[in-house]
């Protein structure tokens, strides 16, 4: 089998990792290099803890609180293009308990085995920057606090080796005395972990290479319809056909499906982040800051901290505004923060969104050698290796019935 990956960030380089070692002959094909987009530009984070869809109750409310806020961590730039109209307002239908639950389960699913997976990924000689220290969870709301704690039972029955504490506010002070006076509490997850993701992206594509999967970058590829209803690649001059097709092109796959007429129901979220030094009082693992949304990820040589989620299409522009709301929301959590000698500058990542919180794994219905992967919105790293196992199933014929519905690239 003959198969080519439409796209070199986490989820494409898994997919082109796990074709391979299915025995297909596998071409990667992308115009940037290996994880430079948002594969690269995130927390970096393997959170099976965090198997929620974005899509929840109160989240389009909340988001209407925060229009006028230029530094708000969720916001909705205002489009009336049919399209983004029509995904907001299904996202709008599945803000409900029973579809939310629904879909951490799906979710709760496909992370079950990323431990193992990224466990396996190491003993196969994939380099990369890992840590596994606990994961902390802060909270200023209190029913925000049991909410969460409800969802990591849910999670805890489904994925081995999973655990988690609830956090008093007296037991923040004891650990960490820089903790802001009036935190509800906290909840500490065992069993996530984080990487660095650019060495993830980087020993996954070295590893691929390794493997005898070939590159082909710095070059657009799009879909074309032959006349014998068969799909070919179209890269610069090369017309490549294949046996299967793997999209894999992130906020970019409407455009490479848009030449065979297909496309996915997926827009552009956008988040944004500092890399910034260590220094000897900063954070020395893991943090999430619940209310502001904002992860905080200490790796070998900085602390990475990010958030937000935009929607406002495909716009890889920095507004330095919303960006600086992460760092002033540090203050709500911190008695400190270490000085810093000179003001960061911030980085910015779209994420690939679907309306139901779900990604898309899949074959297209009316051009089943197509397969789709994207969707995967803040946890592109951390479904990486379920999603190319998943996609090798798929192309080979082995994949489990459970998922198929669920994540279906007709679902909407």
């Amino acid at each position: 089998m003959r198969a080519i990956v439409i796209g070199a960030g986490a989820i494409g380089l898994s997919s082109a990792y796990y074709l391979r070692r299915s025995g297909a002959e596998v071409t990667v094909v992308d115009p940037a290099p290996p994880g430079s987009k948002a594969s690269h530009h995130n927390a970096g984070w393997i959170v099976p803890s965090m198997s929620a869809p974005v899509p929840a109750p109160g989240m389009m409310l909340q988001a209407a609180r925060w229009m006028l806020r230029r530094d708000s961590p969720l916001y909705v730039t205002p489009s009336l293009s049919p399209q983004f109209l029509r995904f907001m307002a299904i996202m709008l239908r599945h803000c409900t308990t029973a579809r939310f639950e629904a879909g951490l389960e799906v979710l709760s699913d496909l992370s079950a085995e990323t431990l193992q997976l990224f466990d396996e990924l190491t003993a196969d000689g994939v380099q990369f920057e890992a840590h596994a220290d606990p994961l902390t969870m802060l909270f200023r709301d209190r029913k925000k606090l049991e909410a969460h704690a409800v969802e990591l039972e849910t999670v805890a029955e489904r994925i081995p080796g999973f655990s988690w504490r609830a956090l008093t506010p007296q037991d923040l002070a004891r650990e960490t005395p820089s903790f802001a006076p009036g935190l509800a509490g906290g909840l500490e997850s065992v069993g996530d972990r984080s990487v660095d993701p650019a060495s993830f992206t980087d020993g996954l594509a070295a590893a691929c290479r390794r493997d005898g999967v070939e590159f082909r970058l710095g070059r657009q590829a799009c879909l074309r319809q032959e006349p014998d209803s068969s799909v070919s690649v179209v890269v610069g001059e090369e017309v490549l056909g294949a046996d299967r097709i793997v999209v894999a092109a992130g906020v970019w796959s409407n455009q490479v499906l848009g030449g065979i007429h297909e496309k996915v129901t997926v827009q552009a979220g956008k988040g944004y982040g500092y890399d910034l030094p260590l220094q000897p009082d900063g954070p020395t693992r893991p943090l999430y800051l619940a209310e502001a949304k904002v992860a905080i990820t200490p790796l070998d040589t900085k602390v990475r901290v990010a958030g937000t989620m935009g929607f406002g299409g495909i716009d890889e522009r920095i507004d330095s505004v919303r960006a600086g709301g992460i760092l002033s929301s540090l203050p709500s959590y911190f008695t400190q923060w270490p000085e810093l000698a000179e003001k960061p500058r911030p980085w910015t990542g779209l994420r690939p969104m679907t309306p139901d919180g779900l990604p898309i794994i899949g074959p297209l219905p009316r051009q089943p050698h197509v397969l789709v992967a994207t969707g995967h919105a803040m946890l592109g790293i951390s479904l990486a290796p379920p999603t190319g196992r998943l996609i090798a199933e798929l192309a080979t014929g082995q994949a489990p019935a459970r998922h198929r519905a669920g994540l279906a690239a007709d679902r909407f």
